[in-house]
């Protein structure tokens, strides 16, 4: 859902370089390795949180890739058909 401007792709890419699943990182943290404003770290973020790539911290710890279930591109391809001789 997200729009892929070259310049948003590039900072969200940065920004999901620096999460972790296991480990909660703040937006303080991500912007002084991302060099953009804590404001432009958290726009993104709650981006790829609607995307459900990553979640928020309920107790305000920061942010993290989620856990959410992955689905393989097999999954949502039809079967081969079989061919008759």
């Amino acid at each position: 859902m997200l729009r892929n401007v070259k310049r948003g792709l590039i900072t969200r890419t940065e920004i999901i370089k620096h999460l972790d699943s296991d480990s909660w990182i703040t937006t303080a943290e991500i912007s002084k390795d991302v060099d953009v404003t804590p404001p432009t770290v958290l726009y993104h973020l709650r981006n790829l949180e609607r995307e459900r790539i990553v979640e928020r911290d309920p107790e305000g710890k920061g942010w993290r890739y989620g856990p959410f279930q992955q689905s393989e591109l097999i999954q949502f391809l039809s079967p081969k058909r079989k061919r008759k001789n």
